[in-house]
């Protein structure tokens, strides 16, 4: 048994570890410090935006990828508007919408709602060779051609967009480029976390049930699993409640409504797991530590295969009898 969980522990940490490695580079095709390929993207209006000619009369071009259900594009956007409008003189910004589902006709319509003076358009044969998994991407590309700086998320201050266009227009630019940076992406984040931890937790809870004499394989249905566990400790009510949490705010952003209602969304399961992850720590005789631990993603996952396969024994609470 120790053999066993000494090998599954070292899958889930190896897991982890790959996965946090293989978001290491931008993984859009393109990495700062490359020439960026020319392309035409055709604008709302009618007009196209060429690289090569906008770099004829400015010292930056940033290329904004981004979606028109997507609430952070939607929270930067006026920034960028207003930074761009302060050095019209020396910078464009280009605005594509890599949405397949977006038309020309959507996006001016987008454009026109939202008040932005930002030249608009959608991807259509352009840029063949970037491939944009997260929304918004920005791309700094400087007065010589080359990417400066490629941005995985949204620019949450005005500050800290107009800090990097400050960096690119200035006399003292050397063509020294920028690392990748990555906005903390809850999205991904909590994509990740479901795929990565999901065969952890799958076994750990197994084991917990088990113990808990319950049925196994109740392991292995998603809204299931969540709402038994609960019902060890707690009432299985808030376990369907978590697990509803996620995808809500997964719709919430494609349907573009304000990111902090994901935001609250997202973190809902933490608030309401940590609880529960108290309890059930304890019904394991763990500490309160351990029991935090259980409601966060990362340590949720190992902690379940603890306690599913580690020595400790089940015992109901007192004042709530296992359902």
């Amino acid at each position: 048994m120790k053999k066993l969980f000494s090998i599954l522990l070292l899958v889930v940490i190896l897991t982890a570890a790959l996965s946090i490695s293989a978001y290491a580079d931008s993984g859009i095709g393109i990495e700062p410090g490359q020439p960026m390929p020319d392309f035409t993207v055709t604008l709302t209006d009618g007009t196209t935006a060429t690289l090569s000619e906008l770099l004829k009369e400015k010292d930056l071009v940033v290329l904004n990828m981004f979606a028109s259900w997507c609430g952070p594009c939607e929270h930067e956007f006026p920034d960028l508007d207003a930074v761009r409008m302060a050095n019209s003189d020396r910078m464009e910004i280009v605005a594509v919408s890599f949405e397949p589902a977006d038309t020309i006709e959507t996006i001016a319509e987008y454009k026109e709602s939202h008040a932005l003076s930002i030249p608009m358009g959608i991807r259509g044969d352009a840029l063949p060779s970037l491939s944009v998994a997260n929304f918004p991407t920005t791309l700094f590309i400087d007065r010589n051609g080359t990417v400066g700086l490629v941005k995985i998320g949204a620019f949450t201050e005005r500050a800290d967009f107009e800090s990097k266009v400050d960096y690119f227009l200035s006399p003292d630019y050397t063509g020294i480029t920028l690392k990748t940076e990555k906005a903390f992406n809850l999205t991904g984040f909590v994509i990740r976390a479901l795929l990565v931890g999901s065969l952890g937790t799958l076994i750990g809870r197994w084991g917990i049930f088990r113990k808990a004499g319950k049925k196994g394989w109740h392991s292995l249905i998603p809204v299931l699993n969540i709402c038994k566990e609960y019902s060890l400790a707690w009432k299985g009510v808030f376990g369907l409640l978590s697990s509803l949490c996620v995808p809500a705010g997964l719709l919430c952003n494609m349907l573009g409504l304000p990111y902090f209602i994901a935001y609250i969304l997202y973190a809902a399961p933490i608030a309401i797991g940590i609880p529960e992850g108290i309890r059930l720590a304890k019904a394991f005789g763990k500490g309160t530590v351990f029991g935090v631990l259980l409601g966060i993603p990362g340590f949720k996952q190992i902690g379940r295969i603890i306690l599913g396969l580690g020595k400790a024994k089940f015992q109901a609470p007192e004042t709530e009898a296992a359902a």
